[in-house]
């Protein structure tokens, strides 16, 4: 009788995309479209009488929202290699991705304790501030899940998948959101305003949908070998740790200490995009709130199909013409949208852009699993996200600056062109090597030169 070969587990891709799938709602419904605006604007202003103080209001309520997320990315800054360096050292990555998922579930749950009153400004930015830390902690560890699931063959296209899965999680969401709660009124569910509680609910419905599309990969994550098993770890030796290790990446790593740099810049105007489309829309071309929502939902339906497409074009041809591609495409079509003035080319633009925005998400991330030492992953990913936000003002601020020059909100879209634009000029020169080319070339072990 013939023996039978012990099962083989198969990889938890599909946990793994659906994890993007239920976060994204955080950052499209509560961040982006809906709740931020909520608080900055509603909480902000009620009560305040007149044109005037009602602009005021919600102007000192935006500079609230804005201000704690600053704490948050300090915060996140400080955090993201620290946890990221005992996730390997330790083998704790499994743990803090469940910790800090849950985290982010709990936190979004208890916005509905934001009223529409003024008062609770500061209580609804710092559960917005809190939930985006909790949030980008948790994508540091499941990040470093991808080149534990993939081959460099199919990495790209199980990165691009997984983007593609979480912009058509936000699309889902962000369409339950508006017929469930927003229009016509009161929304299907017949939640009335009365303080608040149409928008109110909608966290609670949130959380519900992160910790349904999250949960599978908290389950079934691969296990994460500790590199030091035994050893004892503090905060002080992890911070040690941390910076012995960038000391030593100058002489042995610099190609990825290159990477990092330049890609913080481009990240930061890919975040600056989706972050100032509400207020671009609204504020440039007079978007009402279902437009604005409307626009969120066609905007997240083109970067899925593009961050789909874009995965397999990075297994054919490799991650930097991919990025080096999309950076442009971004610059020219921005160049567009700041030449032309109607509406339908900031539709038609502004779609475009969004093709471009996904795959080069997708990649950037691809990249750093290649460049990253195998059991380093993590700690690279939490050095990902600080560099990340240590540059993270770039695009907001550019876009604020161009806008107080030319006092004009469409003019703000040049702020993000340039600094796309830096970012591209700071990552031609890497020379990534084989890291860089297609999945065959990565595969040869060729050094990044």
């Amino acid at each position: 009788m013939a023996m039978t070969s012990p099962r083989r587990l198969r990889p938890p891709v599909v946990p793994f995309a659906l994890w993007d799938g239920g976060m994204s709602a955080f950052s499209s419904v509560i961040l982006t479209f809906v709740f931020a605006t909520y608080v900055a604007s509603g909480v902000a202003s009620e009560g305040a009488v007149g044109e005037e103080a009602i602009t005021a209001a919600q102007a000192h309520g935006s500079q609230v929202l804005t201000t704690w997320q600053s704490i948050g990315a300090v915060a996140v800054a400080l955090l993201a290699p620290l946890l990221g360096n005992l996730a390997d050292s330790g083998g704790a990555r499994n743990a803090l991705l469940r910790i800090t998922t849950l985290a982010t579930v709990a936190t979004v749950a208890l916005m509905p304790l934001v009223r529409l009153d003024s008062d609770y400004l500061t209580l609804g930015a710092v559960l917005i501030a809190l939930a985006v830390v909790f949030s980008e902690l948790a994508g540091v560890f499941v990040n470093s899940v991808l080149p534990e699931i993939s081959t460099p063959e199919n990495r790209g296209r199980i990165s691009g998948t997984a983007w593609a899965v979480g912009y058509w999680g936000s699309i889902v969401c962000l369409g339950l959101v508006l017929v469930l709660f927003v229009m016509p009124g009161t929304g299907m569910l017949g939640i009335t305003g009365e303080d608040g509680w149409n928008y109110r609910a909608i966290p609670l419905f949130v959380a519900l949908w992160i910790l349904l599309g999250t949960l599978p990969l908290m389950l079934r994550a691969p296990r994460h070998p500790a590199t030091a098993p035994g050893e004892r770890w503090s905060p002080w030796q992890g911070y040690a740790s941390i910076i012995r290790r960038v000391l030593r990446a100058v002489k042995e790593e610099p190609v990825m200490l290159q990477y990092l740099v330049a890609s913080a810049i481009y990240r930061d105007g890919l975040g600056a995009v989706f972050s100032i489309a509400g207020v671009l829309a609204a504020n440039a071309y007079g978007f009402g709130a279902v437009e604005i929502i409307v626009f969120g939902i066609a905007a997240n339906l083109v970067a899925g199909v593009g961050v789909f497409l874009g995965g397999r074009v990075d297994d054919r041809v490799g991650p930097r013409p991919v990025i080096i591609a999309g950076c442009a495409g971004i610059i020219v079509l921005g160049l567009v949208v700041l030449a032309f003035e109607p509406t339908i080319v900031f539709w038609v633009a502004g779609l475009a852009i969004c093709l471009f925005v996904g795959p080069v998400q997708s990649a950037s991330r691809n990249l750093l699993t290649r460049l990253s030492l195998p059991g380093r992953e993590t700690e690279n990913f939490g050095l990902y996200a600080t560099t990340g936000r240590a540059l993270g003002f770039l695009g907001t601020a550019a876009f604020a600056a161009t806008v107080a020059l030319s006092g004009e909100t469409r003019t703000g879209i040049l702020g993000i062109v340039i600094v796309m634009a830096l970012g591209l000029v700071a990552f031609l020169p890497i020379r990534l090597g084989a890291a860089g080319r297609a999945a065959s070339a990565a595969r040869s072990g060729a050094p990044a030169a």
